[in-house]
């Protein structure tokens, strides 16, 4: 009972993560709009990058975090986190963005695997 517990808050998490994320890949869809050329091309790669991250991490929360699913643990785990360390390393750490604001997604990422390892920890 209580690794549903922990598995749905975390997979809340996951799901705020994504939501978040959509929202982060509309606004860089709205600053590649005025751009041309190759600069436009690859904002809009990126802005489609950052969408198809937080869409599979909030399906993979809904579908398969949300039951304590090992597979989907180990997905949203890997996947999350590796795009929340290259977000820490590329724009965070190097000051493009306040250090209180630019943590608050690698936060949410943690609290969600905190509490889905707990999950994972109580399988019976």
């Amino acid at each position: 009972m209580v690794e549903t517990l922990y598995a749905r808050a975390g997979a809340v998490c996951y799901a705020a993560w994504g939501a978040f994320h959509v929202y982060v890949a509309w606004q860089i869809y709205v600053v590649a709009l005025p751009l041309s050329g190759i600069a436009q091309g690859r904002m809009l790669q990126l802005a489609a990058y950052m969408l198809t991250i937080a869409l599979f991490a909030i399906v993979i929360a809904v579908w398969r975090v949300w039951r304590n699913d090992r597979l989907g643990y180990w997905l949203n785990l890997a996947v999350v986190g590796w795009a929340d360390i290259i977000w820490v390393l590329v724009v965070v750490l190097p000051g493009y963005v306040p250090l209180g604001r630019g943590l608050i997604p690698p936060t949410i990422f943690v609290l969600g695997a905190f509490l889905t390892t707990l999950a994972q920890r109580h399988r019976g």
